[in-house]
């Protein structure tokens, strides 16, 4: 399944949205208790309904499983939880469990949500066209010619960065957005490739992303326009999230198959022999996963540790996104 969307693919559109954590600096002889929040999607019946859980438990059930849908990018800030997600064809962003906006119901979706200065910023698609919108207000990042998404967004000071893809009508083509306008377009059009993840540092921007090598898609990692981790090419492979903390820099995806974590380029953990990660944040020098595992025919939501499974959510679906905030 995971192959025929990667080379289809990135014509349609799925994946992923940033991890992220909320904190203030303490002493590390006084680490405090943490809140793991995780967004994605539980298959109960015939539909597959948006969720939000906390520290392993179902928090919010944001749909009501007339329509599939999916719950892409969790962002809290203080005692509010934000959520970006679909409801069928529908856009939208919720506030704790109550919805906040919906932003377009022209075969839209919300892929991603940050929050920054008491506005919501959130990247997806409305049609064939890249979105970002500011509260309710939309840009469009491309114009329409062709199919785009744009999956990741991250607010840095004024800079508001967008990643996604953009097809030149033939194969996608990776791409950042700043301020709504072109910053990189890493690939030349002539093989499929996308951006999943956007993360920056100062004037550094990371992402995390796939490209074909012709046979397989590669799992590709840059700072600014500069390739700093790829897999070797011989298997199916996708760089899903990325996370950076001083020098180290923590990517989250998949290698034929198996659910993967690198850091600075070398394989950290394999989270499980089938799966995939889909959302990682680091806290504390403790790395925290969101994906699935497949257990017999069912993909298993999980969140994990260190290279451990921490919880199990839910029996069939999926999770996008992971954000952790210190209790005060």
């Amino acid at each position: 399944m995971r192959k025929t969307f990667l080379m289809v693919a990135a014509a349609a559109a799925m994946l992923i949205a940033t991890g992220f954590t909320a904190c203030k600096p303490n002493s590390p002889q006084t680490p405090k208790e943490i809140d793991i929040y995780v967004a994605g999607y539980e298959n109960s019946g015939t539909k597959d309904a948006a969720k939000v859980w906390k520290n392993g438990k179902e928090l919010y059930e944001l749909t009501d499983g007339t329509k599939d849908a999916g719950a892409y990018s969790v962002f809290v800030v203080g005692s509010n939880v934000y959520t970006a997600g679909n409801d069928g064809d529908v856009a939208k962003v919720w506030k704790n469990d109550k919805e906040l906006y919906e932003l377009s119901s022209n075969n839209a979706n919300a892929r991603s949500v940050f929050v920054a200065d008491d506005k919501v910023y959130t990247a997806g698609y409305e049609g064939k066209v890249a979105k970002l919108w500011k509260n309710k207000s939309a840009t469009d990042l491309t114009d329409g010619s062709n199919d785009a998404i744009a999956y990741s967004v991250f607010v840095a000071g004024s800079d508001v960065y967008t990643a996604g893809y953009e097809s030149n009508g033939a194969k996608n083509v990776a791409k950042v957005w700043k301020k709504g306008s072109e910053l990189f377009a890493f690939t030349d059009g002539s093989k499929y490739a996308g951006v999943l993840s956007v993360f920056v540092v100062g004037e550094d921007v990371y992402t995390a992303g796939y490209e074909s090598n012709g046979t397989n898609m590669v799992a590709k990692v840059r700072k600014n326009k500069k390739e700093i981790f790829h897999t070797d090419g011989s298997k199916y492979a996708s760089a899903n999230s990325v996370y950076v903390v001083g020098d180290d820099v923590y990517v989250a995806g998949y290698e034929d198959d198996a659910a993967k974590v690198w850091k600075n380029g070398e394989e950290l953990y394999e989270l499980a022999g089938k799966g995939e990660a889909k959302s990682i944040v680091v806290h504390n020098g403790d790395v925290y996963v969101a994906g699935y595992e497949t257990e017999g025919a069912n993909d298993v939501v999980k969140v994990w540790k260190n290279g451990k499974e921490l919880h199990s959510l839910a029996d069939k679906g999926d999770a996008y996104s992971i954000f952790i905030v210190e209790r005060k």
